[in-house]
C-alpha cells in the first residue's frame, strides 16, 4: 500500500528510527539494553499472535472448502 509520502513500511521504518531516537535520549546503556530487550520481546508476542490468527483463518477456510467440496446427500 503507498501513500502520498511513500510506502506504509519506508514512513514506518522513518517512525521506528525516530521513535528509538527519542526513547534512547539521555538513557544510560544499561537502560538502552533493557528496553531493546523489551521492545523486541514485545515484537516478538506481536508476531505470534499475528502468526496464529492466520493459522486459525487458514483452518477455518479449509474446513469451509471441504464443507463445500463434500457431496450432498
Amino acid at each position: 500500500m503507498n501513500t502520498p509520502s511513500g510506502s506504509t513500511g519506508e514512513a514506518m521504518l522513518a517512525v521506528a528510527a525516530l521513535a528509538a531516537v527519542q526513547l534512547t535520549r539521555g538513557r544510560s546503556q544499561e537502560e538502552i539494553n533493557l528496553m531493546a530487550a523489551f521492545f523486541t520481546t514485545l515484537g516478538d508476542g506481536i508476531a505470534v499472535i499475528a502468526a496464529g490468527r492466520e493459522v486459525d483463518a487458514a483452518r477455518k477456510s479449509s474446513v469451509k472448502s471441504i464443507d463445500n467440496s463434500s457431496p450432498m446427500s
